[in-house]
């Protein structure tokens, strides 16, 4: 089933669009901030013209055939007026509403008839029980929210969630990173996760797939699709849910899946490299991690921090989960010190304050890092937030240039890293991104973030020497 229909499409037919706030209004207001350059068809027989677009009475009344409809009615007049879709040659729908095969017999049945017609026909079919399609690579969206601001809500990470509420979280915070294609599938009662998962494997503009997964209804497919990912160099991140039994039940009630043994899917994950994480946090940087020009390829992390602190919390963390930062070797050490002045512990992290000359001491801490051959990624530990109370006026980016210098030299990823995740100065994080520069938060999250990274690239290499 080809699904340009529901991710690029060219006409948009609107069931159920009134100029009272609704998800059809949403959805007309929100397609020419994004930049569409389609058809846009209002449905709704109380209108002539909505919000300055022609409105047709009914579906049998489109001038063409739509690629996608969003049905933004309840589910009492989906099925009528689906099967009217189907006879006017719809290629794709989004049903929002929920009661389907979540909720009951009726519910199934309901669902089932509409599954017949999307067979039948060839509709793509995303939902029902769903929040829609948002594809800012496209200019396109079916997305039930309104769309107010699109700075940096592009960009190179495509998404697929089982969970709307999920979408919106994800999509409230777009400092590091913006979307390609970001999916609500809801039940999937027509196209499922490993449908959307092919898709964005070939998506020229999709760099990096993340996943949030109640249940995956067909495995093979699935599995095959992790493999063509990994083999294409996109990692797929996966926070898969219903590791406990009241989670299980949860979801049963919620989109109508079944969570399957938690166990087993994470060693699936593995077996097909995929990068599986526990929570949203990790999620976020892993993704935060891939917005870099280059990606770890090794696990060796050196970090240099201003603080005497941070070095020894940095050292508990990775202690605790396996992350591994190699001391610095002798003759690094030595020239550290050289600049520096004495450091402490055994050199990574790497306190740089030293003689508390910033401007000589941090760049020279970054080249004895880029200079060791026990270091594959340089992580550079500073903490700036937004409206922050306290702390030396002027630029925040002041304290990003030496990294972006240092990083330009190099061919080693270079990562700025805030200590807790969630802080960081939005000025920062554009003037980084412009420079191919993740930044990362929370030593747990973020070094982690990095590890796994690591041993994504790391699977791939062993892979191709096969």
């Amino acid at each position: 089933m080809r699904l340009e229909a529901l991710l690029r499409p060219q006409t948009i037919a609107v069931f159920g669009a009134s100029e009272r706030p609704s998800i059809g209004r949403a959805i007309i207001e929100s397609l020419p901030r994004l930049g569409f350059r389609g058809t846009v068809y209002p449905i709704n027989p109380k209108y002539t013209e909505l919000l300055g677009t022609r409105c047709y009475s009914g579906i049998s009344e489109l001038p063409t055939k739509p690629d996608v409809i969003a049905f933004c009615v309840s589910r009492s007049r989906v099925l009528e007026n689906f099967k009217l879709a189907a006879a006017h040659g719809a290629n794709g729908a989004v049903i929002y509403d929920g009661g389907f095969a979540e909720q009951g017999e009726d519910g199934r049945h309901l669902q089932a008839e509409i599954v017949g017609l999307c067979r039948e026909a060839g509709i793509a079919l995303c939902g029902p029980n769903c929040m829609g399609i948002l594809s800012p690579s496209s200019g396109s969206t079916t997305y039930m929210q309104e769309i107010r601001e699109t700075r940096g809500l592009g960009g190179n990470v495509g998404m697929i969630s089982q969970s709307g509420s999920i979408c919106i979280g994800m999509l409230s915070d777009i400092r590091r990173f913006g979307y390609s294609h970001l999916v609500s599938s809801g039940n999937e009662a027509v196209v499922a996760m490993a449908d959307y998962l092919e898709y964005l494997i070939d998506d020229e503009n999709t760099k990096v797939i993340a996943l949030f997964v109640e249940t995956v209804r067909n495995t093979d497919r699935f599995v095959a699709a992790l493999d063509r990912a990994a083999s294409n160099g996109k990692p797929v991140v996966v926070l898969k849910v219903g590791r406990t039994e009241r989670a299980q039940r949860a979801i049963t009630g919620h989109t109508g899946g079944h969570a399957g043994d938690s166990r087993a899917f994470s060693a699936l994950l593995s077996a097909h490299r995929a990068i599986e994480v526990d929570d949203l946090d990790e999620l976020t940087e892993v993704l935060a991690v891939c917005q870099g020009t280059r990606w770890p390829e090794g696990r060796h992390i050196g970090a240099v921090t201003a603080s005497g602190g941070q070095a020894e919390l940095i050292l508990d963390v990775a202690e605790r989960r396996g992350i591994e930062l190699p001391p610095l070797p002798e003759t690094c050490r030595s020239e550290a010190e050289r600049v520096i002045g004495p450091i402490t512990g055994d050199g990574n992290p790497l306190d740089a304050w030293g003689n508390g000359d910033w401007s000589a001491n941090f760049p020279h801490a970054f080249a004895v890092m880029d200079a060791n051959a026990s270091c594959d990624t340089i992580v550079y530990c500073n903490d700036s937030n937004d409206g922050q109370p306290m702390g030396q006026p002027g630029d925040p980016v002041s304290y990003c240039k030496p990294l972006a210098a240092a990083a330009a030299k190099s061919s080693k990823p270079h990562i700025l890293m805030n200590m807790r995740p969630g802080v960081m100065s939005r000025a920062q994080a554009d003037f980084l991104r412009q420079h191919g520069i993740a930044m990362i938060g929370g030593a747990r999250q973020g070094l982690g973030a990095i590890d796994r990274v690591a041993r994504w690239s790391l699977s791939r290499s062993k892979a191709r020497k096969k």
